[in-house]
């Protein structure tokens, strides 16, 4: 068996190394992804600016056989870049009219070369630039865009999967003129230069902290012995749940000192266990019920003629009583609400889901009357006897112009007319959902005419009931002002957006003490 002293060290040691190790290759990883990417960008970014001077070297003097000067001119354009492999002018119909790699000192003068590879002919006769890489040996074309911005496409301008800047690439063709291509090709040495010296700049790291680290590790591990044992022991035993088990320790030092805290520790370990893990499902469970009930929300507010809409909720705590949502029954017909249940919290959002879902289970009824009549039959059935939610529920008709609402105790909706510049109040009326098993004879059907610019704001009762310290809140004549001073914004989400900010500034830091949602209806 191994002394605790060996096996500090040995842990030490192989944790040093591990790290290092990893370090280092994260490092280098990194690095080498660096450079190739900078590789990329530079060969790139040359073959832009130098293609089309190579081009007309060629034709001013290797045509004319000058190769004398063309070919100082290909030396200075190897100075430029120091990880250029060769160059090659490629004519459209495949052939070769110079190549590096076998024109170094004299100019070629055998017959015909012709490129034989279909792929590198394909690139050369493209108007796109594009790139062969080096371990795949995909050929990925760059389709410079109106807008300036490069997609990834294949030979025919299709779509292809996004080149990764990381990967290395073989050679980069460059269409300079309609009858001429320039082949870059690149070189990875000095790359593969770099990563070896960090490779050795690293090992030769990882033995120094190696060393330290065994050094330290004998150290500290002279003065751990017995007691840490027990200490280790006994965590092994209350690890199993045994939490009645203690360490004894006379040392009268620090492991002494621990001894005592571990011991208190096991005492109300299980306590402590337990109220966590109750935590911890409380915790999940909330945020599970906070992520469904987000989720019933309108992810987006469906297109209707003759309406810009806009709409949010700004939760009081993590599940809220209010809700709102948007139901295209046609192209040109929407079925919308907005509910308040009282307080909030998980009972409020278990009666806003069933709500929601008996609304979309109703929502091809025509007569919204008979819809929340449906709505409230269920809802006195199924919820608790102390469970009321306020709802307006409104229908647009865009091809009769008609906006209709009934309201189920919920506040009465502020419209504002565009050409008097004033705001009213639409009738009140309902008894709020799940408080009588008939309410029908409460309900009623009324009509809303909207004019052009004339803005309709439905609200929780969040709103007028915002509170600003314990004595003094939003309340009506604020938020009715704010309808009027806002009303002439662009846009339905341009007054919802001041509505909002309005409340809050006018709230400050004092607690949310109720959701806050509203509605916004813009005749255009």
């Amino acid at each position: 068996m191994k002394s605790i002293k060996t096996k500090l060290v040995l842990v030490i040691s192989g944790l040093i190394i591990v790290l290092f190790s990893l370090v280092t290759f994260i490092f280098i990883n990194q690095k080498s992804n660096e450079l190739a990417n900078n590789i990329y960008v530079v060969a790139r970014n040359f073959a832009e600016l130098t293609a089309g001077n190579i081009v007309n070297d060629y034709k001013l003097y290797l045509a004319e056989n000058s190769f004398v000067y063309f070919n100082k001119k290909i030396r200075a354009v190897f100075e430029q870049m120091p990880d250029l492999a060769f160059i090659q002018l490629i004519a459209y119909d495949g052939k070769v009219l110079y190549d590096s790699k076998t024109e170094q000192t004299e100019q070629y003068a055998g017959s015909p070369r012709m490129v034989q590879d279909k792929y590198l002919l394909e690139q050369v006769q493209s108007r796109n630039s594009s790139i062969l890489t080096l371990d795949t040996k995909r050929v990925v074309y760059l389709k410079i865009e109106a807008s300036g911005q490069a997609s990834y496409v294949d030979f025919n301008e299709k779509v292809v999967p996004a080149f990764d800047a990381n990967e290395k690439i073989e050679y980069f063709v460059k269409p300079a003129t309609d009858d001429i291509a320039v082949v870059y090709g690149i070189s990875y040495k000095r790359l593969y230069e770099s990563v070896n010296a960090m490779m050795v700049r690293g090992v030769l790291l990882a033995i120094f902290g190696i060393g330290v680290g065994i050094l330290m590790a004998f150290l500290y591990a002279a003065s751990l012995t017995k007691p840490l044992k027990k200490l280790t022991e006994g965590a092994g035993i209350i690890a199993k749940g045994d939490f009645n088990h203690r360490v004894v320790v006379k040392t009268r030092d620090e492991i002494f000192v621990l001894a005592t805290a571990f011991n208190k520790m096991a005492q109300d370990l299980e306590i402590s266990t337990k109220a966590l893990v109750y935590k911890e499902r409380v915790a999940k469970e909330l945020e599970l019920a906070a992520k469904i009930q987000k989720d019933i929300l309108p992810k987006e507010i469906p297109k209707v003629p003759g309406l810009d809409i806009s709409a949010g909720l700004l939760p009081a705590e993590e599940i809220g009583g209010d809700s709102y949502d948007f139901i295209r029954v046609s192209d040109n017909k929407l079925l919308m609400y907005l509910g308040d249940v009282t307080g909030h919290g998980v009972p409020s959002g278990i009666v806003v889901s069933v709500a929601n879902a008996l609304i979309y289970n109703y929502a091809k009824t025509t007569d919204l009357k008979e819809l929340l009549i449906s709505v409230n039959r269920i809802m006195k059935e199924k919820t608790s006897s102390n469970m009321f939610m306020t709802m307006v529920l409104m229908s647009w008709d865009a091809t009769l112009n008609d906006l209709k609402f009934v309201s189920a105790g919920h506040e009465q909706m502020i419209h504002y007319h565009a050409k008097e510049k004033k705001v009213t109040m639409t009738p009140a009326g309902g008894i709020a959902l799940g408080m009588l098993a008939d309410i029908g004879r409460t309900l009623k059907e009324e009509s809303v005419k909207l004019e052009t610019g004339d803005v309709l704001v439905a609200y929780s009762d969040g709103i007028p009931e915002c509170w600003k310290n314990e004595k003094e809140m939003y309340g009506m004549g604020r938020l009715k002002r704010a309808v009027n001073d806002y009303a002439d914004l662009p846009t339905a989400f341009s007054i919802r957006n001041a509505l909002l900010a309005d409340v809050k500034e006018f709230a400050g830091k004092y607690k949310q003490m109720d959701d806050i949602t509203l509605i916004v209806l813009k005749k255009n």
